[in-house]
């Protein structure tokens, strides 16, 4: 091999050298690009969870001061339901705050019962769930959007849910609902009696976060009709 051919060689082995580092130069900018590209999704996904975190625990702490609320109240109908039997209100001719047909029956029934201890047991989730129904509409005071549901027979309570649907005073669109079933009386008692001191007033049968999600301008709504082919 002549020395021309040899120059020739070594031309083509600068080449392919040179086009190798900038092939690998391209891969490391890419790679780096891809690196810092991930890297500030991942912080944008990090600083959006720590907002939501902060607003649903914002949202929260309100819903347990809700809840504090609702089981004061409760406690309060508690004491008015140990009044009524501790001071033997049953044996009243009238009661200030009982409906009278409700009273006279209470009163009759305890009058005409063989076992009055039993009559009274099993009379004490009626005074508690009437006394409960005017506790709870107290709520209206601190909480207008409470909703206070009862199942009634007649002048009879019972059961009672309680509904709020709470709003990020920052971010509208950010909501908790919650929802509160009232236990009865005797159920926390007995639960109680049992040992169980992590029993409550109330269930929670509802604890839940939800957004209002944009609508695209071009999304269409179903208006209903039907339209045959």
């Amino acid at each position: 091999m002549d020395i021309k051919q040899l120059k020739i060689a070594a031309t083509q082995e600068d080449g392919s050298t040179s086009v190798l580092v900038i092939l690998m130069m391209i891969v490391l900018v890419s790679l780096g690009y891809f690196a810092i590209a991930s890297a500030n999704s991942n912080i944008k996904l990090s600083n959006n969870a720590l907002e939501w975190s902060k607003k649903y625990y914002r949202l929260d702490g309100e819903a347990e001061e809700f809840a504090a609320r609702v089981d004061e109240l409760l406690f309060n109908a508690q004491l008015l339901t140990n009044e009524y039997f501790d001071t033997e209100q049953y044996l009243e001719f009238t009661h200030p705050d009982l409906p009278l047909s409700m009273h006279m029956l209470i009163t009759e029934g305890y009058q005409e019962a063989w076992d009055k201890e039993f009559f009274l047991e099993q009379t004490t989730d009626t005074i508690f769930y009437f006394y409960a129904d005017k506790e709870l509409s107290k709520l209206a005071g601190a909480y207008p959007d409470a909703v206070v549901s009862c199942l009634r027979d007649g002048d009879y309570v019972l059961g009672i849910i309680c509904d709020i649907t709470l709003s990020h005073e920052e971010s509208l669109d950010y909501h908790l609902n919650v929802s509160l079933t009232v236990n009865s009386y005797t159920t926390y008692r007995y639960a109680h009696m049992d040992g169980d001191i992590s029993a409550k007033r109330y269930k929670v049968t509802e604890w839940s976060q939800w957004q209002n999600l944009p609508m695209d301008e071009g999304t269409q709504l179903w208006d209903g009709n039907i339209i045959l082919p």
